[in-house]
């Protein structure tokens, strides 16, 4: 069947005007009479707010801020793409990493330039045939309908059995977002007794992985016959190693797959939050700022993005000794804390951001003080805010209300997000839970062999074990105000020859500094303070080694 391109409205987008002049002419040889031209990413979008195109031929790098698969994306974000829309890209670059971007990208069709000009017609010719056909399918797509996406595939594999390959893995595709792993599953292993491709033994291992069967999954990635330079292959031995809880090995997989693809949706993310999982900072900041550089000028770099991005370095300066260094870094994250400032709907947020700077910086006080009007909002803030303030809660040893927001944490998952962002978030709080778990089992041990011991005044080696004993509970929770009072209090009782584990002198200094911070004159002198910690200091001698 014959296509009449005359009542076709076209856009072709490039930064080169004589790649769009001549694709141009060559259209109007077609008879195409209405075409528009765009030369930069804010172009397309814009004229595509203005216009609904029947077929779109767009340049894959523009030499812009934003590359042809984040465009795309941005279109479909945006709702700027109808149902009906054919989207071609043409690329000039042949290497793997544009080109398997290009695909992961999902357009109708793409071309590498140059071409000939026939070739070029026929293939736009067949995408637009396609588009058509499965129309269906594509309107159901558009809506996020899954269910209704796999009615259409029914039908259109009647109606139009030519597409058949590709409508069978629109259902399978479908039947995985409505989460019938069983039934994908048979889609996929009738298309592999087909066809020996790899995509379709990654795409079935992945049902496996979601159903938990990790060995299935792994004997069929084993039978994926480009291994390294796979990105897909990586992506799912990254989730099988989350499943096992090896997130160093899934953060590897993770990291290859970036390196394979010129352009991506979440795995840079995703590396970062299994990263803060594993308490390795350093890639959480690295690959939290690549997804943010790679995503700020789209959807993706909202001030959500911006706010994780500002966490990262954050929970990075964790017991950092050169505050000025961390006073640089604070310099330059200003201007992205400053837009959460701004925003009326994020003040519990910004309190967070606050908070920790002040824990930073050591002011103890303030940071609590930020804390308390937070914890009124968690039922309407998002995952990664109650991470961020049980995490604070944590450290300023508050425990007790860790483990009462934690739950919370739990309920603020969007089980509709990707699958690997929910289960690198689920592992983010795994961590923290089994973390907090430990800590507080010890925490409840060591109070209990204080409490059980029994110290006879003199008796230095049962009185150094004793104090051992707190100064490891102060380790735990070093920002209690009690604890910290009461390890002075114990001191300043009796003379001492320490001979134990710590630096007695930096511990008590530390529990005093603690104290001053969060009392008030009034309560230091109720309780005789200042005496007593003279009276500590000067009870202590050292043992000296022979």
């Amino acid at each position: 069947m014959s296509l009449s391109f005359k009542n076709y409205t076209i856009l072709v987008a490039d930064d080169s005007r004589l790649v769009t002049s001549t694709i141009t002419s060559l259209l109007k040889k077609l008879g195409c009479e209405q075409i528009h031209c765009a030369y930069k990413p804010l172009d397309v979008i814009a004229k595509c707010r203005q216009n609904q195109f029947d077929l779109i031929i767009c340049d894959y790098n523009f030499q812009s801020f934003i590359n042809g698969f984040q465009l795309l994306e941005e279109l479909n974000h945006l709702k700027l793409l109808p149902s009906h829309t054919a989207f071609m890209f043409l690329t000039g670059e042949n290497d793997l990493r544009v080109v398997r971007s290009i695909i992961d990208a999902e357009p109708d069709d793409y071309l590498l330039k140059p071409f000939k000009n026939q070739f070029f017609i026929d293939r736009l010719t067949n995408a637009i045939k396609r588009k058509r056909a499965l129309l269906p399918i594509y309107e159901q797509l558009i809506k996020h309908d899954y269910y209704a996406v796999i009615e259409a595939c029914k039908e259109c594999l009647e109606t139009r059995p030519e597409y058949s390959k590709l409508i069978r893995k629109f259902k399978a595709n479908a039947l995985v977002r409505c989460k019938e792993y069983h039934s994908a599953r048979t889609e996929y292993e009738q298309m592999l007794n087909e066809d020996n491709f790899d995509w379709i033994k990654t795409a079935l291992a992945n049902t496996f992985i979601e159903t938990d069967d990790v060995n299935r999954a792994r004997e069929i990635l084993e039978t994926v016959k480009s291994k390294d330079d796979n990105p897909y292959y990586h992506d799912e031995m990254s989730s099988i190693a989350v499943l096992n809880s090896d997130l160093p090995q899934a953060i590897m997989h993770l990291k290859q797959s970036a390196m394979l693809l010129d352009s991506g949706a979440e795995r840079e993310l995703v590396i970062a939050n299994l990263s803060l999982a594993n308490e390795n900072y350093d890639d959480a900041v690295t690959y939290m700022t690549r997804y943010y550089e790679k995503n700020k000028n789209t959807f993706r770099g909202s001030v959500f993005t911006q706010l994780n991005l500002v966490r990262s370095y954050l929970y990075k300066a964790k017991g950092i000794k050169n505050l000025s260094l961390f006073e640089r870094q604070l310099h330059s994250l200003n201007p992205l804390i400053d837009e959460v400032r701004k925003r009326p709907s994020l003040e519990h947020v910004h309190r967070l951001i606050i908070s920790h700077i002040a824990l930073i910086r050591g002011d103890l006080k303030l940071a609590i003080s930020e804390l308390k009007p937070v914890i009124q909002h968690i039922k309407s803030m998002h995952f990664y805010d109650i991470y961020h303030l049980g995490y604070l809660l944590e450290q300023c040893s508050y425990f007790n209300e860790v483990k009462q927001i934690l739950p919370q944490c739990r309920i603020a998952m969007d089980e509709n997000q990707h699958p690997s962002i929910l289960r690198s978030q689920t592992h983010m709080l795994l961590s923290f839970e089994s973390r907090l778990q430990d800590v507080i089992e010890e925490i409840e041990a060591l109070r209990k062999q204080i409490s059980d011991a029994v110290i006879t005044p003199g008796d230095s080696e049962a009185m150094t074990q004793y104090i051992d004993l707190y100064f490891r509970l102060h380790e735990l929770s070093p920002n209690s105000r009690k604890l910290c009072m009461a390890i002075v209090k114990f001191i300043a009782q009796c003379p001492i020859e320490y001979d134990g584990n710590y630096k007695i002198f930096d511990k008590i200094k530390e529990c005093h500094e603690v104290i001053v911070k969060l009392s008030t004159e009034e309560e230091l002198v109720e309780a005789n303070y200042l005496i007593q910690y003279e009276a500590a200091k000067k009870n202590i001698s050292l043992v000296l080694a022979n």
